[in-house]
């Protein structure tokens, strides 16, 4: 009988859990050598400066959540009372404990909110059900907390979407005037 891979089986998860882990995937210096003609010495040495200096803080594949059924982006932009300072540090170990919470940022806005986060659900419903189980019901009087929320459903089409890495780079390589 034929094995059957998939994206999501176990094996190819602990692969991608283990491509994360900071030095676990080398450069290819052989293909940056092609690319740019520098000496392998040269390549070298800049990638350990790069990485010595916390520029470059790890490796790691990048993955397409649609591909395994993570078919929502939701932003949720919120008027936070950080002057309930207990109820402020529940939230943040609850958003920390939250695999589906990609980003927690405080916001400096042009309105009233003043923390975004960012999730990945599998769709709306399941978004809402996760926010309700995990956060309103989690925190005593949530909405004297949260005074105001908006959330938006990142949606396809998608006409611009390049990672920060590629935009680092990109701003980088304009600065220094490099085709």
């Amino acid at each position: 009988m034929a094995v059957v891979k998939k994206i999501n089986d176990s094996i190819r998860v602990k692969i991608l859990d283990a491509m994360r882990k900071k030095g676990s995937v080398v450069p290819n210096v052989r293909q940056i050598q092609k690319i740019t003609g520098f000496h392998r010495a040269t390549i070298k040495s800049s990638i350990q400066f790069l990485e010595k200096e916390n520029f470059i803080t790890g490796y790691r594949p990048l993955l397409d959540p649609k591909v395994v059924g993570f078919n929502l982006n939701a932003m949720q932009y919120m008027q936070v009372n950080f002057s309930e300072k207990e109820k402020f540090k529940k939230y943040l170990e609850l958003v920390t404990q939250d695999k589906s919470v990609y980003l927690c940022s405080e916001v400096i806005s042009d309105s009233s909110f003043s923390l975004a986060l960012g999730y990945l659900s599998r769709n709306i419903e399941s978004h809402h059900i996760n926010i309700k189980k995990k956060y309103v019901l989690g925190i005593s009087n949530y909405f004297d907390f949260i005074k105001q929320n908006s959330t938006f459903y990142l949606s396809s089409p998608v006409y611009k979407n390049l990672n920060q890495i590629d935009v680092i780079i990109d701003l980088l390589k304009e600065e220094l005037a490099i085709d």
